[in-house]
């Protein structure tokens, strides 16, 4: 089942969605659990009547050191403001005379307010005598304060790490993928690239490989031809080098008259035939180079496969025939078309005539024979190998000839020799005819 690929804008908004859903557990957790943790801390502890005790006995030291009067409201109002965030009272007789909410309204005030059991009063000697002192405060809103402010800081952490660790992946595999493009620009190409995830990163990675492969197999066929044609070379250089010794041998003994006047037609034959030789040598190698290796060709409109190699077979039967060889033919034509080059066919069929001439058993038929296979057409041609020691020894470079011409055409070259037989299989991929069209 193919995965449809996603994005890396989806990956980072499904990171990005994720640190947020991350941090705001940690915030909760932390907030909200701190947050029960302190209030059952605070509930079952006197830490808040110890706080207001202490600002009772300052406050106390500045009554005293001030010699002030329940009704010196300034001056008591000056102290509180260097204690915010409280709230005081005092009392005499239940009578409110001074409130830090008001401080000048409480003067003339004569209503009794109750007394209530909960709340701690503390006895503060002033000048005009004993009054009671009333603080309201809440000095634990400064740890949960500081635990909100801790909340935040480990959310926006955990934020942090876990975004961050999204995104070092991502910056980990561009630069895998950085080292593996600098050791393929470097030459090494049997590094391959390293695929992770499904994204555009990947995708690139998936063209990279494949430019990657494709320079790898270019490189292995420039280094199958480089060693084709330095084996080419010396063996034409062997192939070359006999006849020549042979014929300057044969022309030292004619410029220098070694030979009875019997011989020279001798000699002169086999001058003859050695020149031959270099000759049919020579043309070898140019009928190598005129296959391009790297240029493609113009193949011609699809024909039947009928058409194309009626009259070459026929031609090369009545050739083999004159040659004194037998041969038996199993020609099913199917009815497919080819695409080919009419001088590429020519002298595919030279180079096979040749071969059979040269290499063939006589006293055995050869066996040529048509079929259709593997989507397409294919052409058979099987023979004895002669025993009998050739005059000069192949260069293979008719072989390579044949393959080479297939290959520009779409088709392949497929030799076997197996014992004494030897089988060559021209193959041709079939192609659909074109429609004509046209207006009526």
């Amino acid at each position: 089942m193919k995965h449809r690929a996603s994005s890396l804008t989806a990956h980072f908004s499904l990171l990005l969605l994720l640190s947020g859903t991350v941090a705001v557990l940690v915030f909760c957790c932390l907030r909200f659990g701190g947050g029960w943790l302190l209030e059952q801390y605070f509930d079952g502890s006197d830490f808040q009547q110890q706080y207001n005790e202490r600002r009772i006995q300052s406050f106390q030291s500045y009554v005293e050191e001030n010699d002030l009067a329940t009704t010196d409201t300034a001056q008591i109002t000056r102290w509180y403001k260097k204690h915010p965030l409280i709230l005081m009272e005092v009392y005499r007789s239940n009578i409110l005379r001074y409130t830090s909410a008001a401080p000048e309204e409480a003067l003339d005030n004569e209503t009794e307010v109750p007394y209530y059991t909960w709340v701690s009063y503390y006895e503060v000697p002033f000048a005009d005598g004993t009054a009671e002192v009333v603080i309201y405060a809440d000095d634990t809103y400064r740890f949960f304060t500081w635990l909100t402010v801790l909340s935040l800081g480990m959310a926006l952490l955990a934020f942090l790490l876990i975004f961050l660790q999204g995104c070092r992946r991502v910056v980990r595999y561009i630069c895998q993928l950085s080292v593996e493009i600098q050791a393929m620009e470097g030459g090494d190409l049997d590094v391959a690239i390293t695929f992770q995830g499904n994204h555009e990163l990947t995708r690139l990675a998936h063209s990279l490989d494949s430019m990657r492969r494709a320079f790898q197999e270019q490189k292995e066929r420039e280094i199958n031809i480089f060693r084709a044609n330095q084996a080419m070379i010396t063996a034409m250089s062997h192939d070359l080098r006999t006849p020549l010794t042979t014929l300057q041998i044969y022309t030292d003994i004619l410029r220098y008259k070694k030979y009875e006047p019997s011989q020279l037609e001798g000699y002169l034959e086999k001058i003859d035939a050695k020149a031959a030789q270099i000759k049919q040598l020579s043309e070898n190698i140019f009928e190598y180079s005129l296959v391009p290796k790297h240029q493609t060709i113009e193949l011609e409109e699809p024909r039947p496969f009928r058409d194309v190699f009626h009259d070459q077979l026929s031609e090369m039967a009545v050739y083999l025939t004159q040659q004194n060889f037998s041969f038996e033919l199993e020609l099913d034509w199917p009815d497919l078309n080819i695409s080919v080059s009419s001088q590429y066919i020519k002298r595919l069929m030279d180079n096979v005539l040749s071969n059979l001439i040269k290499y063939a058993d006589a006293e055995f038929p050869v066996l040529i024979a048509t079929t259709e296979k593997e989507g397409g057409v294919a052409i058979l041609f099987q023979n004895k190998i002669s025993s009998a020691p050739l005059q000069q020894e192949g260069t293979h470079i008719g072989l390579a000839n044949m393959k080479a011409m297939m290959e520009k055409m779409g088709g392949e070259c497929r030799n076997n020799q197996t014992g004494s037989i030897f089988q060559l299989e021209l193959w041709f991929p079939s192609v659909p005819q074109k429609i004509q069209g046209g207006c009526s």
